[in-house]
């Protein structure tokens, strides 16, 4: 038999918080990934020893330090946030979450970390990610699979980090976008405002895009809602959006928000030059500018900032003053745009 310990230190005397024994045959592990929770932080790791064991346990507190399988972990959320990244769209390939740099004081992710929604492809894609504190909303990819048990969130919450505000939603039933899902987000933001506003920057996130130039186009019920939603209440510091699911990057701006869909950071990049796209084909690797609206699925397109074909992370700065937005190819590491918003 195998004993399998994690250990914390922090506000508490150091002390074994898991104890976990399995029989011992063909050992992998993957993890450990911390998740920011409403009640401290939440662990997850998967092991496998002739067959697969998905653990988490939370912790209440967000600044500690823990050991896992004999290697020392530190999960710090400093005071002040400085800078937090986003991607999307993994789909099990760590490529690019395996490269990341640790200069960012927490990672949010956009959904579609899997392919079939196992926790196995989800444990693989953040297998060699650093240990910074996560956050993540579920894709239409992760859906089939229990998602919960990984970082132990309904679909729709809300999680404030230090003085930010992040209302997590989701709109889809598979693939498509429904009415009736988006309705339910929304309801819950508005159910939810109370905590939104005690904070002084607030983000939505959320797997499908508000706005879109990719391959399925924008969702004009969804589009409106949101608009709807940051017109009706100003209370509510709405900063941006950030989704996925089209993998290419796009940029949009109505006021003075921000909609971003992120590029995806594993899947295969969407051919948007394909003429089977028909009115919403691009003629190049990239469109900057307003786009022309010449269907209901290209609303939003006089809002349009950018967009490209390619991998990419979004980083968000704090900086006296305003937020700057810079989006990095994963490829050349080079950043392709900044965007910023003063505050």
């Amino acid at each position: 038999m195998l004993l399998m310990l994690i250990a914390i230190s922090g506000s508490v005397s150091v002390g074994t918080i898991i104890h976990a024994q399995v029989t011992l045959s063909r050992q992998l592990f993957y993890g450990p990934l911390s998740f920011i929770h409403e009640e401290g932080t939440r662990i997850h790791w998967a092991a496998r020893f002739g067959s697969k064991y998905y653990h988490s346990t939370t912790y209440p507190g967000s600044n500690f330090n823990y050991t896992f399988q004999g290697k020392q972990y530190e999960n710090v959320l400093p005071d002040q946030i400085s800078k937090f990244v986003v991607m999307t769209d993994i789909h099990q390939n760590n490529q690019y979450t395996s490269t990341m740099t640790t200069d960012y004081d927490f990672a949010v992710f956009c959904g579609d970390y899997s392919s079939s929604g196992k926790v196995a492809e989800f444990s693989r894609a953040f297998s060699k990610m650093p240990t910074k504190p996560l956050l993540m909303a579920m894709g239409n990819h992760d859906e089939p699979g229990n998602f919960s048990q990984v970082n132990g969130r309904e679909k729709n919450f809300f999680q404030k980090v230090r003085n930010l505000g992040f209302y997590f939603i989701h709109v889809q039933q598979g693939t498509p976008i429904v009415d009736a899902e988006v309705d339910r987000g929304i309801q819950f933001i508005l159910d939810n405002i109370n905590l939104g506003v005690q904070s002084d920057h607030v983000f939505i996130v959320v797997h499908h895009p508000v706005f879109s130039t990719g391959e399925f186009g924008s969702h004009q019920y969804f589009s409106q809602k949101i608009e709807q939603l940051i017109t009706d209440h100003p209370e509510l510091k709405i900063r941006a959006t950030f989704s996925g699911h089209d993998h290419m990057f796009s940029a949009f701006q109505k006021g003075s928000q921000f909609f971003f869909v992120n590029g995806a950071g594993g899947g295969g990049i969407d051919q948007m030059t394909d003429p089977s796209y028909g009115v919403r084909q691009w003629p190049s690797e990239e469109l900057h500018g307003p786009q022309s609206i010449v269907a209901d699925n290209c609303y939003g397109y006089d809002l349009h900032l950018d967009s490209w074909m390619k991998f990419t992370r979004t980083e968000i700065n704090f900086e006296p003053g305003k937020i700057v937005y810079n989006v990095r190819d994963l490829d050349s590491d080079v950043i392709l745009k900044s965007y910023e918003q003063p505050i």
